[in-house]
């Protein structure tokens, strides 16, 4: 009996503590959530949901990849450079809508491992260097025509 209360009386302490007794982050009181929940879990619904971010993210990755390759070559007109730059902004004609643009390379693939993850940003990365690169080159050229005239 002495060990069945004091049992209780850990277990309303750990309650009491994880419940927000302290400060706690988000991520803390989800995980908390998660493990108080009585409700029995879906175990293969979130491991679908797992794979599918894996998917998306792998997709992400293949598409940042074949624009890198196409930003790479130096024979491209700079028409062409920069349609490519507006398609991968989503940045189309008026009139048509194909969705808003991708703010952020981690939106919907938040919860892919760390390394996929950094290998996202690092890729992405690479692809806003070269953006800002020849909009730097664009600025350069322009300068030196303007002092031209």
């Amino acid at each position: 009996l002495l060990s069945t209360v004091a049992g209780v009386h850990k277990y309303k302490w750990l309650k009491q503590s994880v419940q927000g007794l302290y400060p706690q982050s988000a991520l803390l009181n989800t995980i908390v959530e998660f493990a108080l929940k009585e409700e029995p879990v879906d175990v293969e619904k979130m491991r679908k949901c797992l794979l599918k971010q894996l998917e998306r993210a792998e997709v992400r990755l293949e598409g940042i990849d074949t624009i890198l390759k196409l930003a790479a070559k130096n024979f491209l007109l700079p028409s062409v450079q920069y349609a490519m730059f507006c398609g991968w902004q989503r940045l189309i004609p008026e009139g048509a809508n194909i969705g808003e643009p991708l703010t952020d390379c981690l939106k919907d693939v938040d919860l892919i491992p760390p390394f996929n993850r950094m290998l996202l940003e690092v890729t992405f990365g690479k692809l806003y260097a070269w953006a800002i690169q020849n909009v730097r080159n664009i600025l350069l050229d322009a300068n030196a025509k303007f002092k031209e005239l």
